[in-house]
């Protein structure tokens, strides 16, 4: 009987403990969008970059999400999403062009992904092309086809040439879609007000028109923000005299490194990161110089932080370059 009894005893608190944590992950389904409790950049050293642009753009920092999703792409980590996010960003920044082009990388490398469906949506309504035309993918060469035969039977149909040149962009044919779009404009300068050819097409100031293909505004992106961070991450070291295992440690560690992107040389490049408690207290900010960074230059950085009241309430970090 007593062993009888035991196992009844058993099977109730396994009961009991499953009951619970069933009850705990409810929880989190429901309040899984409620980001307020989330540590942005984690202690955790396993925490995503990703992962952390995920939550600024649910909370909708789509200027802080940027440089992160960057600098994902810069580290030449291979997870596609980073292309979709980037995507939105662009978007929600008044950014169409970059938006479309990273749409466009996520749906070559991710053609039936989990965000497929929404990124084809997201290009119909920036092209203004109804969903059924860019829903297949595989099908843009029949559309450009089809395009090209109206638009020679009607040579100055601008509605037409605006919906060829935006199949062009798509099919990453710049020369051609950059043409069609100075045709349109010089045949109709109302078109520079339309969204798709302003973001496309800059006015020099001898009176030519310069287009502004992805490789170009990546590099204009490049000239604006020079300076990429990547592989950043956190770790705590250093314990008190004995290095006794039920020590605490002592030294709050962030290191990482920098790249400037741009083709031009940077001169007295800074690095200041802020260590933070919880509530956004500062603990402390501690600023690194790294000198001239020449373009292409690659440079580590590492700063150690002491002043805290205890180690385990450096809640997360953060980091911002400069440069003359």
């Amino acid at each position: 009987m007593s062993q009888v009894k035991k196992l009844i005893i058993g099977l109730v608190a396994v009961l009991y403990l499953c009951n619970c944590q069933s009850n705990l992950l409810k929880k989190e389904g429901n309040n899984s969008l409620d980001l307020a409790h989330r540590n942005l950049y984690s202690t955790n050293t396993n925490f995503s970059e990703l992962k952390l642009a995920q939550q600024l753009i649910e909370k909708g920092q789509f200027s802080q999400a940027l440089p992160k999703l960057l600098s994902v792409i810069e580290s030449g980590n291979k997870d596609t999403t980073a292309y979709y996010y980037l995507g939105i960003v662009y978007q929600e920044l008044g950014s169409p062009q970059n938006a479309l082009t990273y749409y466009i990388k996520y749906l070559q490398l991710e053609p039936q992904g989990m965000f497929a469906e929404h990124a084809r949506k997201q290009i119909g309504e920036l092209i203004g092309s109804p969903l059924h035309q860019i829903e297949k993918v595989d099908t843009i060469d029949n559309q450009i086809k089809q395009l090209e035969q109206q638009l020679r039977q009607e040579p100055n149909n601008t509605e037409l040439m605006l919906q060829l040149a935006n199949w062009y962009w798509i099919n990453q044919d710049y020369n051609k879609a950059g043409t069609l779009y100075k045709n349109i404009v010089s045949l109709d300068a109302n078109y520079w007000n339309n969204p798709v050819i302003s973001s496309r097409l800059e006015k020099k100031e001898n009176g030519g028109i310069i287009v502004l293909t992805p490789e170009e505004a990546l590099k204009r992106e490049a000239e604006k923000n020079p300076i990429v961070f990547f592989n950043v991450t956190s770790f705590r070291s250093g314990r008190s005299l004995g290095w006794a295992s039920d020590l605490k440690h002592q030294i709050y560690n962030v290191s990482g490194q920098v790249r400037n992107r741009s083709s031009r040389d940077l001169r007295n490049v800074t690095i200041q990161v802020t260590i933070y408690g919880f509530s956004g207290m500062v603990y402390d900010t501690k600023t690194i110089s790294l000198g001239n960074l020449n373009s292409g230059q690659i440079r580590p950085f590492s700063v150690q932080f002491i002043n805290f009241d205890n180690i385990e309430n450096v809640n997360h970090y953060d980091y911002v370059a400069y440069y003359e």
